[in-house]
């Protein structure tokens, strides 16, 4: 299977390890990763404090894109929900920037979900030996709905003491 990688204008800026390991969890796994180098950023800074027409500029260059990628993965739920959530909303509903939206927007994963939901996956092959807990994102739990995927992810790292908040 090939995925398109966009990383985010904040992993990109400021933690690319987070995209150089995306890469390599999803090539262990049997993913081939592409990357455009046209990708800047999903338009949510923009979008989150008020900038509508700013979010629309900056959308309509990451729908130009990626508008003809499979499926494109995201290491951040934040920006997957602005893709898969909010992009679409900027542009008129039957409008063809609209349409093109929502067709990228069903072809958006957020990582953990990607591994868990397209590919089945519930260990990497990881391991470590400690205590860990996992805090849900506020994005991918409320607007995407997900919560159990990282935690899958999590439980199948051998040797782990997995326990949840509380």
């Amino acid at each position: 299977m090939k995925v398109s990688l966009f990383v985010s204008c904040l992993v990109d800026q400021l933690f690319p390890q987070v995209g150089l390991s995306t890469v390599r969890v999803l090539e262990k796994l049997g993913v081939e990763v592409s990357f455009d180098e046209r990708q800047t950023c999903c338009g949510q800074p923009a979008f989150n404090t008020g900038y509508v027409e700013e979010a629309k500029r900056v959308a309509r260059h990451f729908v130009a894109a990626y508008s003809d990628s499979v499926p494109i993965v995201v290491p951040s739920g934040s920006c997957c929900t602005m893709i898969k959530v909010f992009l679409p909303q900027l542009f008129p509903k039957g409008s063809t920037e609209r349409d093109s939206a929502d067709r990228i927007a069903q072809q958006t994963f957020e990582l953990s979900e990607f591994l868990v939901s397209v590919l089945g996956i519930r260990s990497t092959g990881a391991s470590f030996c400690g205590t860990v807990t996992y805090h849900d994102s506020c994005h991918l739990l409320r607007e995407l709905g997900i919560s159990q995927a990282p935690r899958d992810l999590i439980r199948g790292v051998s040797d782990i003491d997995f326990r949840e908040l509380g």
